[in-house]
């Protein structure tokens, strides 16, 4: 796959070093949630109700309290996208365009809206909630929030592997199997996101590739390789994040394991302390401090006798 463009690179770096230079210290390392049983034990029926339990468990893995006020409302999809039967696969025109900020702010806490459409598919229904917490995670923090940075925000409460997953939806529609997507951001873009995050707190890369899907795999193959291929980036990502928040900063071209290897290399040299070697001395140089050296000594000599002169000698 190919990587998304530099501007678009460019922005996410930005946004995720934004949140991490406001963030990072309060809230630490999050856990990588994966859709496995130890973080989703319920059984998922595709109804209501397990929709509201998974968007239950979501908020407990969330840097925010347990208790907020949160109501799930089902909608149908907007008239521009529906189509076909309805279904996820035949809704038509611009997820992008299409899929706004599912989250509002009420009185007394929040409202949470769900397509009826992703509450048959698990990967769907997980990506858009995940992009809801990141909602709610903005909001509680008392940041601006949109449906792009919110996106963001969940991947930086790890929530990454859920939202990638959720990014590029195979599923049924009335001409066969299309892909589909709950985000805003496109798969591409996601991955390169969770590549951050996972450098960013040291985890491994296999632990979230173990389970995305396949389209998802060679998004984030592509993304993680990028991430490898700067270094520099990763390490200020990481140690100075408030050092990125105004985008001016270099962004290396995709590399090869070689051209990583020897990019790296290049970096240590030029990181490399100068040292700096004395001039080699001359027969010339020695002879006239050996010079120097004797008249030192001298002059001390002179000075020692005529001190003691001036006390009388051993005999005064």
């Amino acid at each position: 796959m190919e990587l998304p463009s530099d501007e678009a690179l460019r922005w996410i770096v930005t946004t995720y070093a934004r949140w991490r230079h406001r963030h990072g210290g309060s809230i630490g390392t999050p856990d990588l949630v994966l859709p496995n049983a130890e973080f989703f034990p319920d059984e998922f029926h595709r109804d209501g109700s397990s929709a509201a339990r998974l968007l239950k468990r979501m908020i407990h893995y969330a840097p925010i309290r347990d208790d907020l006020g949160i109501e799930l409302a089902f909608v149908e999809p907007a008239t521009d996208r529906a189509g076909g039967c309805g279904s996820l696969a035949c809704e038509s025109g611009s997820p992008a365009a299409g899929r706004a900020l599912d989250v509002q702010e009420l009185d007394l806490g929040y409202r949470v809206f769900v397509e009826v459409a992703d509450v048959a598919n698990a990967e769907a229904l997980a990506g858009s909630l995940s992009r809801a917490v990141g909602a709610l995670v903005l909001y509680e923090a008392g940041d601006p929030v949109d449906a792009p940075t919110s996106e963001i925000a969940a991947v930086a409460c790890g929530f990454g592997v859920l939202l990638c997953n959720g990014a590029a939806v195979w599923a049924k529609a009335c001409s066969g199997l299309r892909l589909a997507r709950t985000t805003v951001l496109s798969v591409e873009e996601v991955a390169v996101a969770l590549a951050l995050f996972l450098a960013a707190h040291g985890t491994k890369a296999s632990s979230a590739f173990a389970f995305l899907g396949s389209t998802q795999r060679a998004a984030f193959d592509t993304a993680n390789d990028w991430v490898a291929s700067n270094p520099l980036l990763v390490e200020t990502l990481r140690e100075r994040p408030g050092a990125l928040e105004t985008g001016t900063f270099d962004l290396e071209p995709l590399r090869g394991p070689m051209g990583r290897w020897l990019h790296k290399r290049k970096l240590e040299k030029e990181l490399r302390p100068v040292q700096v070697t004395a001039p080699r001395m001359t027969d010339e140089r020695r002879r006239r401090l050996d010079e120097a050296r004797a008249l030192v000594d001298e002059a001390e000599g002179e000075i020692s006798l005529s001190s003691y002169s001036r006390r009388g000698g051993m005999g005064s």
